[in-house]
C-alpha cells in the first residue's frame, strides 16, 4: 500500500494509517493476552509489530 502511494503528496496521512493499524494490532494482541498495551509491548518488544508490518510491505511490493 505504501509502495503504491510512494509518489503521493499525502504521505503524512499514510503514516497515520500505518500508526493506527499498528496500535490496533497491539491492542488486539494485548487484549487477547489479558494485558495492557504498554505491558504487552514491554514484554515482547515493539520490534514484533515492526517486523510484521515490514514483512507485509514486502509482500505488497511484489
Amino acid at each position: 500500500l505504501s509502495h503504491y502511494h510512494s509518489g503521493s503528496s499525502k504521505k503524512k496521512s499514510l503514516y497515520r494509517v500505518k500508526y493506527i493499524l499498528r496500535l490496533s494490532c497491539a491492542r488486539t494482541l494485548a487484549r487477547k493476552h489479558k494485558s495492557t498495551v504498554r505491558a504487552f509491548l514491554k514484554r515482547l518488544g515493539s520490534e514484533l509489530l515492526e517486523e510484521f508490518f515490514t514483512e507485509e510491505e514486502q509482500v505488497f511490493s511484489l
